[in-house]
């Protein structure tokens, strides 16, 4: 009878329990960690939402569904144009392809290539210049030196385009006409924007015939809006040629005053009018400059109404209490005055700045770590709006209406009236109620410069690209030549080697004969020379007890009947000097 084999237990010891269980243990750990090390790895943990206590949760939901409801309309309108494009194709007809939409873009003028100087001197191919001013704030871009160029008789006319004239209510733009007018400058407003028609650009280009026959130069800082405005005149103007420009930038350099207080006070006044500067270009990313809250600084005083601010961003009231001049001690010099008030007043700006950015930072959720308002981010959201579109800022003119028909003669109201009607007939300019639906009520009013910065420099024009690469070119030509100085002087310094080296082999080739020499001399029997008593100050390692030449009528003695070298003394230091470690090795 064959005997079954008993069936094998699996029990096992608690040992070899616990190594598999390590084992297993250690392999779930490397498994993890490879996912986590996995640049494909998706995160399983969910979407928290939106928090509750977002301020604008509701506007951002209603965006949300707003943009699901586009992308369900747009995947249906594709839908159904694949479905008629499939009809078509089993239906055999080519559907007509259609007419290209005739471009908005206007062809740029021709870029004007004389100096600056000599387009304002008098006598000159150019016989009018328009001048083109931002309408959001143009006591900031006016130039005094210029205005004083373009007066005399014999110079270019002088024409001022308000530019961007649709971005400012038509109350305000009617005010700055006003003021232009009555100092004696012929100002047009003017909007050309790429996807409408150019506005106000016809009364500007009816004006320049009647005031002169000639070509006709377009001016203006950058980012101004000159180009396009340049481009708008050479379709109304068919017969007289119109040049764009290079922007104008300033020729003039500070100069140090050797006061130390003055140099300050100077490079302080330089430090806030560039900053000015910035801010009035409004080009590019202003948000990610290096110091924002001190743009802001600078921005701050030009508001001429803070609840604009307020209700901009939904911050508390905000501002600090300067005392006057007559609060100062009266036997205090004017200098003295002046510079605490102007300490007051930074002062008074900088409490503001902070204390706005603040109220602004936890208005709109931009808080650091234990509730501490975040005002650097806060000042790079004001700027970012600032820059882009978010704030409709305007500078107030000093003449209004109500002023105009009270206290006004009547050739000022006339005026008034005239300019009234001009800019009524502007469709893109807008009312002021209007106005002001459109952005939404981010309405920024500002205060009008007595002085805009560098005013009085002499302007030129600014490098064009063409001028850059001249002068790479010039520089890359002065390297060259510098490369080849070089390069002479290295085959100076290599003939300086090779004699070097030829003396270098004399040299050696007379050591050999010396070497010589005293092989012979070896074996005669010499004197030996009495040791000198004299101390040596140098150490042992460094100083080699000197050997008497040998000389014709004293031979040299050999090396077996030299007497050994005597080692000097060491000399105990002076109180306060340092041991020579050298003397005891």
């Amino acid at each position: 009878m064959v005997r079954v084999k008993k069936r094998a237990s699996k029990r096992m010891t608690l040992k070899q329990r616990a190594k598999i269980h390590k084992k297993v243990q250690e392999h779930g750990r490397k498994q993890r960690r490879e996912a986590r090390r996995n640049p494909q790895r998706k995160s399983k943990k969910e979407d928290p939402g939106i928090p509750n206590l977002f301020p604008y949760k509701e506007e951002l939901l209603n965006e949300m569904e707003e943009r699901r409801r586009l992308a369900a309309e747009q995947r249906m309108l594709a839908k159904e144009k694949r479905h008629e494009e499939e009809e078509e194709e089993d239906d055999d007809e080519v559907a007509p392809e259609p007419a290209p939409a005739t471009p908005l873009a206007r062809p740029p003028a021709p870029t004007l290539l004389q100096p600056f100087k000599d387009v304002v001197a008098p006598g000159s191919e150019i016989k009018a210049v328009v001048y083109v001013l931002d309408a959001r704030d143009p006591s900031s871009f006016r130039r005094t030196w210029l205005e004083k160029q373009l007066r005399s008789k014999k110079s270019p006319s002088l024409a001022l385009a308000l530019a961007k004239a649709d971005l400012v209510p038509s109350e305000v733009l009617t005010g700055w006409v006003y003021d232009l007018r009555r100092a004696g400058f012929s100002v047009f407003p003017t909007s050309v924007r790429p996807e409408a028609e150019p506005a106000g650009v016809d009364a500007l280009a009816a004006h320049l015939p009647s005031v002169s026959k000639g070509a006709i130069a377009v001016l203006g800082l950058e980012n101004v809006g000159k180009s396009a405005l340049a481009a708008a005149l050479q379709d109304a103007l068919e017969d007289v040629q119109v040049y764009d420009s290079p922007s104008l930038v300033r020729s003039a350099a500070p100069i140090s005053m050797g006061d130390e207080e003055e140099d300050e006070e100077l490079s302080r006044s330089e430090t806030q009018t560039k900053l000015l500067w910035m801010l009035m270009r409004n080009q590019g990313q202003v948000q990610r400059f290096k110091d924002p809250v001190a743009l802001v600084r600078t921005l701050l005083p030009r508001v001429a109404h803070p609840v604009d601010l307020m209700m901009a961003y939904g911050t508390p009231a905000f501002g600090s209490f300067v005392p006057e001049r007559a609060t100062l001690a009266d036997d205090m010099p004017d200098d003295e005055a002046l510079r605490e008030l102007e300490r007051q007043t930074e002062a008074k700006a900088m409490a503001d700045t902070e204390q706005f950015l603040v109220g602004v930072a936890r208005s709109v959720g931009r808080l650091k770590r234990m509730g501490m308002p975040d005002t650097v981010g806060a000042a790079r959201l004001l700027l970012r709006d600032w820059a882009h579109g978010g704030l409709g800022y305007y500078a107030m003119p000093q003449s209004k209406a109500k002023a105009v028909q009270a206290n006004g003669s009547s050739q000022d109201k006339k005026l008034w009236a005239d300019i009234e009607r001009m800019i009524q007939a502007m469709d893109a300019v807008q009312p002021r109620k209007e106005w002001r639906q459109a952005w939404a009520s981010k309405e920024l009013r500002l205060k009008a410069l007595e002085k805009a910065p560098y005013d009085e420099d002499v302007l030129v024009f600014a490098p064009t690209p063409d001028d850059l690469e001249e002068e790479d070119e010039d520089d890359e030509e002065d390297d060259d030549l510098d490369d080849e100085e070089d390069d002479e002087e290295d085959l100076d310094e290599e003939d300086d080697d090779l004699d070097d080296e030829e003396e270098d082999e004399d040299d050696e080739e007379d050591d050999e004969e010396d070497l010589d020499e005293e092989d012979d001399l070896d074996e005669e029997p010499i004197p030996v020379p009495r040791p000198s008593k004299k101390r040596s100050k140098a150490p042992m390692m460094e100083r080699a007890p000197k050997i008497a030449k040998p000389t014709k009528e004293a031979p040299r003695p050999s090396k077996a009947s030299r007497p050994a070298p005597v080692p000097p003394k060491r000399r105990a230091p002076a109180p306060g000097e340092a041991y020579d470690i050298n003397a005891y090795f």
